[in-house]
């Protein structure tokens, strides 16, 4: 069983793979597939998903890296679930209100919409957050040196697993500390969880390297700007200054503190402002303004089991909760089925992804690189060692120029530029997807240019084609 077309899984199961076949001291030389292999392994991913999937691969040989992946996710959201029916009960949540978010939370419609477009890790390491923030809320209740121990491994493992999860980390525990602390002791607190947060990424360098955290930061990776010049320039950073402003000041309009309702409030708020400003700015890049939207299924859960909590008439309220849970499993399985299981694929061998791929190891030499774009960037390596330009992980490749050759490969009209950007590369084939490919992503702008130039057209079927380029 193997994802859909459009997963990002593959890139999981490419990076497994590669420790699966090259032994653990693979994990401290570069990476040899993506950005012609100048990119450390430790820069593509933490050390906890690859061991355990090969750990499990060992054990269950049956089993191949995806059905290993699928079987984790199926299993972590469900303790996900839980987590949040125990991060309720902590902030002093009723049970009713705990299994209602529990409920809504799980049989949200957000996951099987965006699943099909998801790395896997990243809903893995969502479904430990709560558990963080229940240590959390302890930590900033009273301070004991083993609560913060235990905090500090646990925020570190979390970022070992995935670093992607560090801006919805930070904000979840804004959020937790906003509504735990009000202005009691603020300044003691917050220099505890800076410390906390300071002593956990200190941590995760061990694995990653300071080099890793550089390249973060100065990697186009935020709308083609880098995150450092993002913070620099304050008018852009207005709507999240402005949104945690906001949360900070609101607590006056609540005469009574209730840490429940206020970790609601301001959970929506910023989650939802976020959303909002990124939708704002690029309407059409739905996968950059719904990147915050499984965190908004769980605060739109526990902000509805708060107000059907609040109905007094219990026959009342346990008919509306059951009308809603109604229809939102009706729409869950619907989109389970339409979005997740139909899109599985079962003979992968058909798939456009692998037989590009197996063609390429007919005609491909030793040391001889590949020009992909489209789905087959993260689909290749999870089955076959060619050495392309591109690969999974764009915002922590660290050679200078393959995104620059890779916009004008893709976009530019002239093939001489194109050629030449392939040349200076040391790229010897490149694969085209034209209009009636049945790859998904159609990102040749002018395909037809490379009938031009020094390039020999080695393969064709089906809108796909292989060009070598010739000397």
């Amino acid at each position: 069983m193997y994802p859909a077309q459009t997963s990002f899984i593959p890139v999981q199961a490419a990076l497994a793979r590669f420790i699966e076949s090259q032994g653990w001291r693979a994990i401290f030389a570069n990476y040899p597939y993506w950005y012609l292999g100048t990119t450390p392994f430790r820069y593509l991913t933490g050390p906890i998903l690859p061991i355990f999937l090969i750990v499990i691969h060992r054990l269950l040989p049956g089993l191949n890296l995806f059905e290993i992946l699928l079987g984790l996710i199926c299993i972590t959201f469900p303790f996900g679930a839980t987590g949040v029916y125990l991060l309720v009960r902590e902030m002093n949540g009723g049970r009713f209100s705990a299994l209602l978010a529990t409920v809504f939370y799980f049989f949200g419609p957000v996951i099987p919409l965006l699943f099909r477009f998801s790395d896997g890790v990243y809903l893995i390491a969502l479904s430990l957050l709560p558990y963080i923030l229940i240590l959390y809320l302890r930590f900033l209740q009273q301070w004991q040196r083993k609560t913060a121990i235990y905090l500090t491994f646990s925020i570190t493992g979390l970022i070992l697993l995935d670093t992607t999860i560090i801006p919805s980390l930070a904000f979840a525990m804004t959020v937790t500390f906003l509504a735990k602390t009000g202005w009691k002791r603020v300044e003691e607190k917050l220099k505890n969880s800076l410390l906390l947060i300071v002593y956990c990424l200190l941590l995760a360098t061990i694995w990653y390297t300071p080099g890793y955290w550089l390249t973060l930061l100065t990697a186009p990776s935020l709308a083609g700007k880098t995150f450092l010049s993002v913070a620099i320039s304050l008018p852009r950073l207005l709507s999240v200054a402005l949104a945690i402003f906001l949360a900070v000041f609101s607590i006056r309009f609540f005469k009574k503190r209730n840490l429940f309702r206020d970790f609601c409030f301001f959970w929506l708020f910023i989650f939802g402002f976020l959303t909002l400003a990124r939708f704002m700015a690029d309407p059409d890049f739905w996968l950059d303004w719904s990147a915050y939207g499984i965190e908004l299924q769980m605060g739109m859960g526990m902000g509805l089991s708060l107000v059907l909590s609040k109905i007094k008439e219990k026959t009342r309220r346990i008919l509306m909760s059951l009308v809603l849970i109604s229809l939102l499993i009706a729409s869950w399985l619907l989109l389970v089925k339409n979005n997740v299981i139909d899109t599985f694929q079962k003979e992968i061998n058909q798939s456009v992804e692998y037989r590009i791929g197996e063609k390429l190891t007919e005609i491909i030499k030793p040391g001889e690189k590949v020009f992909f774009s489209g789905t087959t960037v993260f689909w290749l390596n999870a089955f076959f060692d060619i050495p392309q330009v591109r690969g999974g992980v764009d915002q922590v490749a660290v050679h200078p120029t393959w995104d620059k050759a890779a916009w004008e490969i893709r976009e530019g009209t002239k093939v001489e530029l194109s050629e030449e950007w392939l040349r200076e590369l040391g790229v010897n084939y490149l694969v085209v997807h034209d209009e009636t490919s049945k790859e998904f992503y159609h990102d040749f702008t002018y395909p037809e240019k490379f009938e031009q130039g020094n390039f020999q057209k080695v393969y064709q079927k089906d809108g796909d084609r292989i060009y070598r380029l010739n000397d």
